[in-house]
């Protein structure tokens, strides 16, 4: 990926360069460019969507910004930044979570650039003092697909800052086999998806991939013979075979609002995005107890305190544990790269932030040099690490029903054999999948 370090792709256009932005600057940063782009994005025309493509009729802002995205999915990031400051534009790419700087333009670049994002998302350019949201679908003819891209305006001091979320099927999978479940937590979850009805909360932080485990279990489910609805919002994949609603809170169109109406609609599945207040966890209990299948989020840390969660809602504690089968709770964490990876030794400062059960525990402990592959930065791409907890006993259902705290709740759920995201990490790290310092983020929250 191109950085605005001296001599990467790029530089032609640094930070305070030129006084003006002219049509010439654009033109020679989409030249630095195009030779790192993949050839399969850049190509001719389609009919269904515009192509992401570096088209030479263009105009120079045009294949600039197109240049940028292109680059981005090459980069394999997962959302775009571009940041006004009072002297440049700056544009990061989010790649295996983390911001890393890949140009920065001059400040007269800045009103082309937005303007031009704004009109591919269909915004109003005129509007600058009010966060904007919009969506852009470009295509990829080599490829025969297309990708989304999901864009915010937001107005700070300096400017529209607007942030681009990649969307697309890429890194959808087919069945939960290829979601990285192993053991038993795999066979849990496929025990899970042969209920006819009742709840499986996925829960976890913004960006933990729990919707792509929700849509995969979708996938896995989807045939001719079910009929599957969702409420999202808004809505990231297009699945065929499945019946999207998007919701619309401006306009009243709730996502308790969604649910009442997918009831009457003879629905055998139902996905609702997530459970932010009681109506909407209280219709989706309910309709996971008159025989429908439901699946959804809610934001908490780990599986035990999920229903503890729904309680605090407001749900009652025996619903609770009637309805809910099964709570999947997902963390990611950066997958040391196969180029570089190398076995070190622990240091005194990790040996410091560590549990001597922790210490006992640890086999080896593996990082990436850094090298051409990665980008210098040791890593590439992303595992997941799951919590996966049924909720099928009777000291389970027991402890829930009688409105036991979420220690108690995972007292039992250990004593049963839970593995928590604390030991799931751990054997990461063993495996030499992961490094110490990306499990720590998990092991000391725990």
């Amino acid at each position: 990926m191109a950085k605005s370090d001296s001599g990467t792709a790029g530089q032609s256009v640094r930070r305070g360069a030129l006084a003006e932005f002219s049509e010439a600057q654009a033109a020679e940063f989409v030249k630095s460019l195009i030779p790192a782009l993949p050839q399969e994005e850049v190509s001719e025309r389609s009919e269904n969507a515009p192509p992401l493509a570096i088209v030479e009729g263009d105009s120079p802002v045009v294949q600039m910004v197109n240049a940028i995205l292109i680059q981005a999915l090459k980069s394999r990031a997962s959302d775009i930044h571009i940041e006004p400051y009072p002297d440049a534009v700056r544009v990061r790419f989010r790649v295996d979570g983390s911001l890393v700087t890949a140009h920065e333009l001059p400040h007269a670049a800045q009103s082309g650039v937005i303007s031009r994002l704004k009109v591919m998302a269909s915004l109003d350019i005129a509007e600058k003092r009010f966060p904007q949201d919009g969506r852009i679908k470009l295509s990829l003819p080599e490829k025969g697909s297309s990708i989304d891209f999901r864009m915010s305006t937001l107005p700070s001091i300096f400017g529209e800052k607007i942030v681009l979320r990649v969307l697309g099927t890429g890194q959808l999978k087919e069945s939960v086999d290829e979601l990285g479940l192993t053991g038993q937590p795999h066979r849990y979850v496929k025990e899970a998806l042969r209920n006819s009805f009742g709840m499986i909360v996925v829960t976890g932080p913004t960006g933990s991939g729990k919707t792509t485990t929700l849509y995969t279990m979708l996938r896995e489910l989807r045939k001719p013979d079910v009929n599957i609805v969702t409420a999202e919002d808004p809505v990231e994949y297009n699945l065929p075979g499945i019946t999207q609603v998007s919701v619309k809170p401006q306009i009243g169109f709730t996502f308790d609002v969604a649910l009442r109406s997918f009831l009457r609609q003879d629905p055998d599945i139902i996905l609702v995005g997530e459970m932010r207040d009681y109506e909407t966890a209280a219709i989706a209990i309910k309709a996971a107890l008159t025989g429908h299948l439901v699946f959804s989020t809610v934001h908490t840390n780990d599986a035990p305190s999920t229903v503890v969660r729904l309680v605090d809602m407001g749900i009652e504690p025996y619903l609770v544990a009637s309805a809910v089968k099964l709570v999947v709770a997902q963390r990611l964490v950066r997958r040391i790269c196969e180029q570089c990876k190398e076995e070190v030794e622990i240091s005194t400062e990790e040996q410091e932030n560590l549990h001597e059960s922790t210490l006992a525990g640890l086999e080896k402990t593996c990082r990436g040099r850094g090298c051409e592959a990665c980008n210098r930065t040791g890593y590439r791409g992303r595992a997941p690490v799951y919590e996966v907890m049924p909720i099928k006993s009777k000291d389970l259902k027991r402890v829930i029903t009688e409105g036991g705290t979420e220690v108690m709740v995972a007292q039992v759920a250990k004593r049963e054999g839970l593995r928590t995201l604390k030991d799931e990490a751990m054997a990461l790290v063993n495996a030499g999948v992961t490094s110490l310092e990306e499990a720590m983020q998990i092991i000391v929250s725990e």
